[in-house]
């Protein structure tokens, strides 16, 4: 593939990023204002509208807190914890 080609590549590649970073804050602001709806509803979990179902429901979830069991229990931590590796592609 030629530099010229490559620069090609790049260019959409960034355009498409920034296509993604604003869907994406477009896609936050509508489901603020569905959120916003379903609480508004008598129970403030359900809202059907039309064809669509919504719900919201408040989801807890508990982790564990690797950098204070590394402090205080290094053999624990050195026993249940593993290595990943990927590839990171930065573009500026």
């Amino acid at each position: 593939m030629s530099t010229q080609e490559l620069h090609g590549v790049i260019k959409e590649l960034k355009e498409f990023k920034l296509l993604k970073e604003e869907a994406e804050a477009r896609i936050a602001e509508l489901e603020a204002i569905v959120k916003d709806a379903i609480r508004a509803t008598e129970d403030g979990t359900k809202l059907i509208c039309g064809e669509y179902k919504c719900s919201l429901a408040t989801v807890t979830s508990q982790r564990v807190d690797s950098k204070k069991l590394k402090e205080n229990a290094p053999d624990t931590y050195n026993l249940y914890s593993y290595i990943s590796t990927y590839e990171r592609l930065t573009v500026k």
